[in-house]
């Protein structure tokens, strides 16, 4: 089996495993979202922070304000710019994270709901080095993020993320992502 088909048996596994009666205690299943926003390295670099990322995600109920969630993204760090000793480098990821949502309190009302996720990835990095030859490689990863979501409608939501994360890679290994949002639950 290719590498894409593992992780697709993995996922729909994760789902059917997940018990049945989250459905009942919140009143949505599922969530999926895509988000946009900027992100950078911590390591030293000259490619900064304004750089372009996205993010799809997707979560599964699996108690009350607890979730398993999905977060396939991707960060564009210019064609000129430097990240360690690639130029023009990309990095793209795929977590897998627990997640806990707050429970809502007369002040917020339904205005607000606050979460914090903590996970596992697979990060590809690539990009050019000096003497044009195009690298790249894999690593694992941990992240941490905090979400904010503000109800449109009941299923329609702003989303808000910001998250980091540290890599096991040798040409940079701390990142951070601020990225915002739509949201639907199902």
């Amino acid at each position: 089996m290719r590498r894409s088909q593992i992780l697709g048996v993995i996922f729909l596994a994760g789902l059917l495993v997940a018990p049945v009666a989250a459905g009942a205690q919140e009143l949505y299943t599922f969530t999926g979202s895509l988000l946009l926003g900027v992100g950078g390295s911590f390591d030293e670099n000259d490619a900064g922070f304004g750089n372009p990322s996205f993010q799809l995600g997707f979560s599964h109920v699996i108690e009350k304000r607890s979730h398993v969630g999905f977060r396939l993204g991707y960060v564009g760090f210019g064609s000129n710019d430097y990240l360690g000793e690639l130029r023009g480098a990309d990095l793209t990821y795929l977590n897998v994270s627990g997640e806990y949502r707050s429970a809502k309190s007369s002040f917020s009302s339904s205005l607000l709901e606050s979460g914090i996720y903590i996970g596992l990835g697979g990060y590809q990095m690539s990009g050019k080095t000096d003497d044009g030859r195009s690298e790249s490689g894999t690593s694992i990863g941990l992240v941490l993020g905090l979400t904010g979501d503000i109800e449109i409608t009941h299923d329609f939501l702003v989303r808000i993320e910001l998250s980091g994360h540290i890599l096991s890679s040798d040409v940079a290994r701390y990142f951070g992502l601020a990225q915002v949002g739509v949201a639907y639950r199902f």
